[in-house]
């Protein structure tokens, strides 16, 4: 487990059952391999990320309650070739963790992706 990471972060993790911990941790690496500048939080119960301090406009949030996902904020407004994103709200979007472990360079893809549109909004 990474230990520079907050302490309510890793007391999250913590409490996870072993196999959710473990993808929980897989997603974050992929999120992190994605941007050198991507900063993560505990916050709304999930593990989030964003740049620049933007919680306001965060990028994308592990949930790892009945099962993992990750969550992009602006997933809409994503380009997604290769078909991972699941959901039909106004802007959030998720890939299950099953489908983000196939396809690790998609979900990077995705983050950069996400980075690029993180201030934008439908519409625009």
């Amino acid at each position: 487990m990474n230990t520079t990471r907050p302490r309510d972060v890793r007391d999250w993790l913590a409490e996870l059952p072993v196999e959710r911990q473990e993808q929980a941790e897989r997603l974050a690496e992929l999120v992190h391999a994605a941007h050198p500048g991507v900063q993560e939080a505990l916050k709304w119960r999930r593990l989030t990320f964003t740049v620049d301090g933007n919680w306001h406009h965060w990028l994308c949030a592990v949930a790892a309650s009945k099962a993992v996902s990750l969550t992009f904020h602006k997933g809409a407004l994503l380009d997604d070739p290769t078909g991972l994103l699941e959901g039909d709200g106004r802007y959030t979007r998720q890939v299950p963790y099953e489908r983000a472990a196939e396809r690790p360079e998609a979900v990077i893809a995705l983050v950069r992706d996400a980075v690029g549109h993180q201030e934008d909004m439908l519409g625009e």
